[in-house]
């Protein structure tokens, strides 16, 4: 960080001299404009030219060589994710899996495939970021999220549509990621962040109620798993029942809080997380003593556990 003195000009005005540096970097001269965005406590200059001139394009080439298809999609998404306008994925010995790759590209919003050739895939990013609405975005997932754990509950009674609560989860990846990429973006360019109209914070607000909707998105995938390999009791599907019910009213909560900016109900709901955290393990103990008697498979108790891991994971996510 460099301090300047402010210098007055004349009755009205003052000067702040800039970093030599930073003029040399945007190749500025003297008399060229530069635009002055004022915020609360801040002023962001951008030159003109910087806010007229196109983005230089930005291609990510991802080689597969020795690769499998987990790693080849990590660095698909981390791509995506860094914003780089197109990807090459070079497919050097990969034909046979050309179908897997693909998938993986169509599942990232705004990434199309606009060349393919025994040889590679080339995917370019046709979304304008900077039109992008976080809280629709956010208002989007949690109603998908409101649906996924709605289901789950159902498996409660053996109908469950483990199906439809896999398709949403990656549903929720994809808003995810979409969501993810304009922040890191805004981030970077006070510009874009100006247009989203939130400051900093609040965009890191954004983020983190993304990444926790997402976690929970995948904990009722989990959760409806393990429900079809457990074998449990009326009175036991009671308890549960009641337990979830409680978790949902905390999860809705939560969102309310987070809709009306109300801190002191988000700083309640955090602080009820322990009670919930005990009340799952009490459900796991009293559960686990009476399925002794009755000589259970392994595989029951363990879905019995991981239930119980997930539904916790719901508040500490």
């Amino acid at each position: 960080m460099e301090f300047r003195k402010l210098i007055g000009f004349g009755r009205n005005s003052y000067v702040v001299s800039m970093p030599k540096s930073w003029v040399n970097k945007n190749n500025l001269k003297k008399g060229d404009m530069i635009s002055v965005s004022e915020g609360d406590e801040e002023i962001v200059l951008v030159p003109n030219s910087f806010q007229n001139r196109p983005g230089e394009a930005r291609e990510s080439i991802i080689e597969t060589t020795n690769k499998d298809l987990d790693m080849i999609k990590a660095e698909i998404i981390s791509s995506y994710l860094n914003n780089y306008d197109s990807i090459r994925v070079n497919l050097e010995g990969l034909q046979h899996d050309v179908m897997e790759i693909k998938s993986i590209v169509m599942n990232l919003a705004g990434l199309e495939i606009m060349e393919q050739t025994s040889r590679s895939i080339v995917a370019k990013d046709i979304v304008n970021l900077e039109e992008i609405n976080l809280i629709k975005i956010i208002r989007r997932i949690d109603v998908i999220v409101r649906g996924m754990i709605s289901d789950t509950m159902s498996c409660l009674n053996k109908a469950c549509p483990v199906y439809s609560i896999v398709q949403r989860d990656a549903d929720i990846n994809r808003l995810y990621y979409l969501g993810y990429r304009a922040i890191k973006r805004a981030l970077k360019n006070p510009r874009v962040a100006k247009l989203f109209k939130l400051t900093p914070w609040q965009l890191y607000s954004c983020k983190m109620v993304m990444l926790r909707l997402e976690k929970i998105a995948d904990r009722q995938k989990r959760i409806a798993r393990y429900l079809q390999e457990s074998d449990m009791d009326a009175q036991t599907t009671k308890e549960l029942t009641a337990l979830y019910g409680k978790m949902n009213e905390a999860f809705l909560e939560a969102m309310k809080a987070f809709y009306n900016n109300d801190k002191a109900t988000g700083l309640r709901m955090d602080m009820s997380n322990k009670e919930r955290t005990r009340m799952c393990d009490e459900f796991l103990k009293n559960t686990i003593a009476r399925s002794i008697k009755k000589k259970h498979s392994i595989e029951h108790y363990v879905a019995l556990a991981k239930i119980a891991e997930n539904l916790k994971a719901m508040s500490t996510s």
